[in-house]
């Protein structure tokens, strides 16, 4: 696919718009009578004027100052349209992200709420590349404020990786409410914020940032209001997009203290890479800020061509193979019995209006305890807390709760302690090696079978099989 970029980009040089030096030299001369237009214009004579004279002059001067969102919003934009390779990069990347949408919506899941969240999240960030694509073939770029239609997309990154970790951490399937509407308020007003930009850019030749700048530098109220307004949209993203990535890494905690009380192994549920990818990407987009804030001032930073490029393409690939990868960590209820709050399944406080007495609470825990010894449960090396709420039709606020107030455990420690409890007697009647008796109590591999027998019994299950013979009936009591 690569190579089939390159090509149909060479083939393309013969028809290529005109070198970079003349179209350089066309736009400063253009600039430079924008400026000297703006400057030679006759100043109102008569302090009185009309309403409609006012208007239209406040409108000139909002028109030149938001000519700086476009370019803000939008980066630099000699940074990798220069070279071939930038080109490959761009063209790659687009294509790689649609592949990955595809891959996301046609894998067959039990549930796709969570595939659906990213999903949405790569087709934002594919349109806020739309407006680069003319440049990319060859051709004129977009006329100012044009671009800025794809502005409010970005919005819509911040709540979709939200969404993306709700989902994930989510026992039950997610459901949109009315309430959620809410979180499309700063893509709405973006698009508000956008629509009177192009409307007020139509008219506005192409210029620079600094032609912008100069053109003004008046210090009436207008200028001071719109200049204001021409960093709406950069602070809008930086404000939505920081909310929602600290509102994602709270859930993540939160399910990071909580996921033993649902699972037996940790093999696929760890998604502490999720937090990893959330640092990398903030760091990306700091990075884009500096640079287009020091593109607004001091000039002082040199980046090589194609390093926005470069740097987005870090994440983005990184990004769609992890998500590709992660699969659903809870599973959809088969009974009305497993149910669960979908909010906030670790609130401090889900026990406190629980209907449960002594005397059900002894019940629930025989019942446990008889599916780990007569139907061996904790076998199954991937059990989850759904799983013993199916087999023994209680719900799982019930199972947890006697879990940690009647048994004094968590669902990893109580099935973790049953495995080691039968491995100590395959290990001490010398029924196979120590992987296979691993295996077939439950774990899924050597080190954390390891792990789990030295944290119940102080041993290793090789030091225990060692010391078998000479304190069999020590051993045979620790476990």
């Amino acid at each position: 696919m690569v190579v089939l970029i390159i090509l149909v980009i060479l083939s393309r040089e013969g028809r290529r718009s005109p070198p970079k030096a003349l179209r350089t030299a066309r736009f400063q001369a253009m600039s430079l009578q924008y400026v000297h237009r703006l400057h030679s214009s006759p100043a109102p004579v008569c302090p009185g004027r009309n309403l409609h004279e006012r208007a239209r002059s406040d409108i000139s001067s909002l028109r030149r100052i938001t000519i700086v969102i476009c370019i803000c919003l939008n980066g630099k934009q000699d940074s990798m349209k220069t070279t071939l390779l930038g080109q490959v990069l761009f063209w790659s990347l687009l294509l790689h992200q649609v592949f990955a949408i595809l891959l996301l919506l046609a894998r067959p899941e039990d549930r796709k709420d969570h595939s659906l969240a990213i999903a949405l999240f790569f087709a934002c960030n594919i349109i806020t590349s739309l407006p680069q694509v003319p440049e990319m073939l060859g051709h004129a770029p977009l006329a100012p404020g044009v671009d800025t239609i794809a502005v409010p997309f970005l919005m819509l990154l911040g709540p979709s990786i939200y969404f993306y970790c709700r989902a994930l951490v989510s026992p039950d399937v997610l459901h949109l409410k009315r309430s959620d509407v809410w979180h499309v308020a700063p893509f709405v007003v973006a698009v508000i914020v956008a629509l009177e930009l192009l409307i007020l850019l139509i008219k506005v030749p192409a210029v620079d940032a600094n032609t912008a700048l100069l053109a003004t530098s008046d210090s009436n109220w207008t200028t001071r209001v719109t200049v204001g307004f021409s960093v709406l949209l950069l602070l809008l993203f930086v404000g939505t997009t920081s909310f929602y990535v600290i509102r994602s890494l709270r859930l993540l905690a939160r399910y990071r203290r909580t996921r033993f009380d649902y699972f037996s192994s940790d093999e696929g549920r760890n998604l502490s890479w999720i937090e990893i990818m959330m640092g990398v990407m903030s760091f990306a987009w700091l990075i884009n800020i500096a640079m287009l804030a020091d593109d607004f001032s001091f000039k002082s930073l040199t980046v090589f061509h194609n390093f926005a490029i470069i740097v987005e393409a870090s994440w983005v690939y990184a990004l769609s193979f992890l998500v590709l990868w992660q699969k659903a960590v809870f599973t959809p209820a088969h009974t009305q019995f497993a149910t669960q709050d979908e909010e906030d399944p670790s609130a401090p406080s889900k026990y406190q209006r629980s209907a449960l007495d002594d005397e059900r609470r002894s019940r629930i825990a025989a019942k446990i305890e008889m599916a780990m010894e007569r139907d061996k449960l904790y076998r199954n090396q991937n059990v989850t807390l759904r799983n013993l709420s199916d087999h023994t039709r209680i719900s799982e606020n019930y199972l947890s709760q006697v879990l940690n107030e009647t048994l004094a455990k968590n669902f990893y420690e109580f099935i973790n302690h049953w495995r080691i409890k039968e491995a100590c007697s395959l290990l001490l009647a010398g029924a196979g090696s120590i992987i296979d008796i691993g295996e077939q109590v439950g774990f899924n591999s050597r080190s954390t079978f390891n792990a789990a027998f030295k944290k119940e019994t102080g041993l290793t299950p090789s030091e225990y099989r060692t010391t078998r013979q000479l304190s069999e009936p020590a051993k045979q009591n620790a476990c």
